[in-house]
């Protein structure tokens, strides 16, 4: 049974504790529970080792210490797997686009009711006749080694907070409704052939930023979202000017940010939300 063995502000970093815990391969986890940090063993007997550490955080000395087993060779393994959905989604994206350097079996993909846009967009049945698939497989297409380079970064940063403190059904029912929302905008804006994640991770972004807001601690800054707000907007004003002037697809972007942004209002903050630190 969990012992619980620190209760701290929610604005107090934990890390230095936590990545101690790490290195002596104590199993923990902190809860958010009311505004506060809640740090919990998985056994009991670890707590007396761990009240050590404790009085060597709260005395500002633990930033220094030295773990007794280096953890760095594993830490990469250590986060892959403690966020499985995120690794898999971001394994899948560079998957299909090595397949996309092999083969041209994709390429159909860009063609989806070609002969339907611009007549017949305004049509409901349009978009039923297309499909879930089709409308949605656009978002693992990208087309440059520095298009793929930065929604995964993005994915990276963005998937493995939401799966960690927002748990998989959260972040799944994100990428597969948001992808498809911004991809249905953007094929009403401008038609077939267009790809990529971006719409996804606008969405990503916009529900951490939102929920971040709300009290859910993402730990990331709390400028990003405007800042990409800034960027999204300015793209959309060069390519009023000059069309094509960024081959940005605006319309799955906006889709996609405008989807996170109210699922992060809609969906319930729980008061008690688990997180691997």
């Amino acid at each position: 049974m969990a012992v619980r063995v620190l209760v701290a502000d929610r604005h107090i970093d934990l890390s230095p504790l936590t990545q101690q815990l790490w290195a002596e391969r104590i199993p923990h986890r902190v809860i958010i529970e009311q505004g506060q940090q809640h740090l919990l063993l998985a056994d009991a007997d670890d707590a007396e080792r761990v009240k050590l550490w404790l009085q060597q955080w709260q005395d500002g000395e633990l930033q220094q210490a030295k773990p007794v087993h280096d953890a760095r060779p594993w830490q990469w393994l250590l986060q892959l797997t403690s966020t499985p959905l995120s690794s898999v989604g971001l394994l899948l994206l560079w998957l299909v686009y090595a397949w996309m350097q092999l083969s041209d079996a994709w390429q159909p993909w860009l063609s989806t009711a070609v002969d339907a846009w611009p007549q017949q967009r305004w049509a409901l049945a349009t978009y039923l006749e297309m499909g879930l698939w089709p409308l949605w497989r656009p978002a693992i297409l990208h087309f440059s080694l520095l298009h793929i380079v930065m929604n995964s970064f993005w994915w990276w940063i963005l998937a493995r907070r939401i799966e960690r403190f927002d748990g998989g059904w959260a972040l799944l029912a994100l990428v597969f409704a948001s992808g498809l929302v911004g991809n249905v905008v953007q094929w009403w804006y401008a038609g077939p052939a267009f790809g990529g994640a971006s719409g996804i991770t606008l969405a990503l972004l916009g529900w951490v930023g939102w929920r971040q807001k709300r009290g859910r601690p993402y730990q990331l800054p709390s400028g990003l979202l405007p800042l990409m707000l800034g960027w999204l907007l300015l793209t959309l004003f060069a390519d009023t000017l000059f069309p094509g002037l960024s081959g940005t697809a605006h319309g799955a972007h906006i889709g996609g940010l405008i989807f996170g942004l109210a699922a992060a209002v809609l969906w319930p903050l729980r008061p008690s939300q688990e997180a691997n630190p």
